[in-house]
């Protein structure tokens, strides 16, 4: 079971180094950055859909107002007249009013404080996206030059990795020969 497992590993092993080459890491990063602005665009989207809906409740709690003044006129005009029938039927509108205005007023409050949230949340992925959109240009600046000048990289590695000197090869020969000698000896 052992070996089984352990061919299993590096069979994916290999499968997981082969997707890593095939995957082009500039092609990677520009769509990050298009399904990060697709996420913003939505996030906007959605941010004046709560903005409009919080101007919505606001004209509708107006209109309620509006509504709640002309009933308090008609009501005391009902009391003066000793209309007591329609003074109640006046109250139980009020009332039913006063509380659809309550409703009202408790989503307002609910969206703005959404709104607030939201437009927090989008300010800093707002932020987040543009320092991305920065490092994936110097990015790709930086493959640009790579691919244009291939020769760089091959010129650096060459004088970091130094050659040897003639004291070092001796001591690594001696050191050889007093290997084999010892196992030849043991």
């Amino acid at each position: 079971m052992g070996i089984m497992t352990r061919i299993i590993r590096l069979w994916k092993a290999d499968v997981h180094g082969v997707m890593d080459q095939l995957e082009d890491k500039s092609l990677l990063l520009k769509q990050c950055l298009r399904e990060m602005e697709s996420s913003l665009k939505q996030k906007q989207s959605h941010l004046e859909h709560v903005r409009r809906t919080s101007e919505q409740l606001r004209n509708d709690l107006a209109a309620r107002g509006k509504e709640q003044d002309r009933l308090e006129t008609d009501l005391a005009l009902a009391v003066r007249k000793e209309k007591d029938d329609i003074a109640k039927l006046l109250i139980r509108k009020q009332f039913a009013l006063k509380t659809d205005a309550d409703r009202l007023d408790r989503q307002l409050v609910q969206l703005e404080e959404e709104h607030n949230r939201l437009s927090h949340l989008l300010q800093q992925q707002q932020s987040q996206y543009d320092q991305l959109k920065i490092k994936t240009a110097a990015y790709h600046r930086q493959a640009e030059q790579q691919a244009a000048n291939p020769m760089d990289d091959l010129t650096y590695e060459s004088t970091s990795a130094q050659a040897p000197t003639e004291e070092e090869v001796e001591l690594e020969l001696l050191r050889y020969k007093e290997t084999a000698a010892q196992g030849g000896a043991a």
